[in-house]
Parts: C-alpha cells; structure tokens; sequence
C-alpha cells in the first residue's frame, strides 16, 4: 500500500482545507469583521481537529469508518459508518454545483451545464482510479501555483492603490455576535469539519505520530490565508464585501497597473478549479475506500463510475440556482442537519466512548 509522505499530507490537508471557500469569500454575514469570524474558526477549527487526530490515535491502524464498528459494535457501528462516505458523496456533488455556477457565471455563459459538469466528474474519476498517490502528487503540484498565484495578488493590490486601511474600521462595530455566528457551526465545520475525510488516509502515512502536528499546521496556514483573502477583499469593497457573491473574482477585477496588467480575472477561476478538484478527489477516494473497507470488497474501482454518475446527476439538479444552493441548501439544511451532527456531535461523543472503554481497560 502506498504510504503518503509528511509533505503531502500537509499539501492535501491545506489544499483541501482551502477548498472553494476563498472563492466564494469566508462569513460574509459579519460584514468589515469577516476577517475576525475567519480566524475564530480557525481557533475552533484547530480544537475540531485534535478531537479527529486524537480519535485517530486512540484507534491506531484503523481509518474513519474503521473507528465506529470498533467502539460502537458491528451492528451498530458499521450503519453509523456508512453514513460518512455517502455524505463525502453528496459533498462531491456539491462542489460540482459551485463549478457549474461559478464557470458558467463568469466564463463560458453560453456552454451547457452538463458539459462543464461532465468534464469536472471526469477528471475526477480519472484521478481517483489512479489511488492516493495521484492525489499526493497532484497536490504537490498545485500548491506552488497557488502560492505563486496569492502573491502576485498581493502585490499587484498593493500596486493598484485600491487598498484601504479605514474599511477595515470600527472593529466589532456590531459586536462578538455576527462574529460568533460566522464561526460556529457554518465556518468551523466548513473548512476545518471535513478534514475528518483525511482520517480516511492517516493510517497510510509513513509517520502515523506526526499526523496531529501535520494536521495542526496546515489548519493554522490555511486560516490565516482565508483571512488574508478576506481582509484584502474588505481592504478593497468595504461593507460591500458582504454583499459579493465571488469577492476574490471580483477583487482581481480592480487591479490595474498602467492599464496594462488588469483583467486578471481567470486566476481567480484557475484558484477556484485547482482546489475544487483536489477537494473533490479526496472526497471521493474517501468515500470509496470507506465502502470498500465495509463491505470487504477487493477494489473500490469498480465503484468510480457509479459514484461519479451520482455525484454528476446531484451537481446538475440539487439546486436550480446559486442562491437556493448557497443559503437554503448550504446553511438551511446542510450545515444545521448534516454538517453538525456528523462532524461535531458524533466524533465528540465518539471520543468520549473510546476514552471510557480505554480507563475501563
């Protein structure tokens, strides 16, 4: 079996992390202090994970689906199970969602949804089937570009004097509340909630004692760019940042340097594709392997067109537009009824079990 190394653990973790968060901007119901919600869940973020790496450590040798048939019994254990891959499923269609929106919003208006689908249900199909290593690599790959890519954004912000200090100011004008609410439980389980799906692969790691810190780190890093994003963007739009459905597309949209570098806008695409990718690949391996290692099957391979046909069929129908996905969809449902009961409630009420059976031992 293919052990993935301590670099691309930390590559994938922070990939995926970011994943089509800064797109679509972080808590922007906090307005000027969405910055302030954006590093809040990272605190809480960084809490969320040491519960995961801590279960993980408390099952040595045995993945995510792997942990409650161990602690809970086989007939109760293995339902419970069952529900993390076909949610890591219905996650991949979502995603699919936001690349059919936000590619045939900003760039091919006239291409049909189920071209621009199909293409992104391909690819991932095609990385999936080559297993973890491909997605290791990839990962490798992609994290230069998308370092790259931040810092000539700064730069170039910087350059095009559109930066401005006030529209960060007051702080808290409305207090800790729309800030709290940005961070709990949309943003921590947002970005930080569906690492549990990495817990998938932290048995396979060469140096299975250093996923935690790993884990730790990337989460840190990955907070602090969301609020980088988020703080250039308000730097920039003011109180409009909240009212901006793609504010980093929107934010290369000002730069102009001797009306000669502007226009930038397909970075903000190529960002957006390059994590949504990752972050769908990752989902549906996880996903796959989980069924597999449940069911006792052989390959999970022989379900990659199958999961990948639903997923498709999921991103063109769940929603008939961009605002019912996003907030009837996402922080309606999603987030109150999925989101929370399976990345929060039930990995803590899961450690407390493991750590019972432990002392009674």
């Amino acid at each position: 079996m293919t052990k993935i190394s301590n670099y691309q653990l930390f590559v994938v973790t922070f990939i995926f992390q970011l994943g089509t968060t800064i797109i679509f901007g972080f808590g922007g119901l906090a307005g000027r202090d969405a910055w302030l919600g954006a590093l809040s869940s990272c605190c809480l973020g960084v809490i969320v994970i040491l519960i995961y790496t801590a279960l993980s450590r408390m099952n040595p040798g045995l993945t995510l689906v792997q942990w409650f048939p161990a602690q809970f019994g086989r007939w109760i254990g293995t339902p419970l199970a069952f529900i993390y891959p076909l949610m890591f499923i219905y996650l991949v269609g979502r995603i699919t969602a936001d690349v059919r929106d936000m590619v045939s919003t900003t760039l091919l208006e006239n291409t049909p949804h189920f071209i621009i689908t199909a293409v992104f249900a391909f690819i991932i199909a095609y990385c999936v089937y080559g297993g973890i290593e491909i997605v290791s690599r990839l990962g490798e790959m992609f994290l230069p570009i998308v370092l790259f890519i931040f810092i000539i954004e700064v730069i170039l912000l910087f350059g095009s004097g559109v930066l401005n200090i006030h529209n960060l100011l007051p702080i808290f004008e409305d207090g800790w509340e729309p800030v709290f609410k940005v961070a709990f439980p949309s943003g921590v389980t947002e970005s930080f909630g569906e690492t549990l799906a990495l817990a998938m692969f932290w048995p396979n790691t060469k140096h299975p004692e250093k996923v935690t810190k790993i884990t730790i780190l990337a989460t840190i890093l990955s907070g602090l760019m969301i609020t980088c994003f988020d703080v250039l963007a308000i730097l920039v739009f003011g109180d409009m940042f909240s009212g901006l459905l793609y504010p980093l597309y929107t934010l290369l949209s000002v730069i102009s340097i001797g009306k000669f570098i502007e226009n930038l806008q397909l970075l903000g695409v190529l960002y957006f594709y390059m994590m949504a990718l990752l972050k769908s690949i990752v989902l549906m391996l996880s996903a796959l392997t989980g069924i597999q290692q449940l069911t006792k099957m052989k390959s999970y391979r022989v379900l990659i067109i199958p999961a990948c046909a639903v997923a498709l069929v999921l991103g063109l129908t769940m929603s008939k537009n961009i605002a019912e996905h996003i907030y009837r969809h996402h922080f309606e449902i999603l987030v109150p009824y999925v989101w929370v009961p399976l990345l929060l409630v039930l990995p803590t009420f899961l450690l407390i079990v493991t750590w019972l059976r432990k002392l009674k031992k």
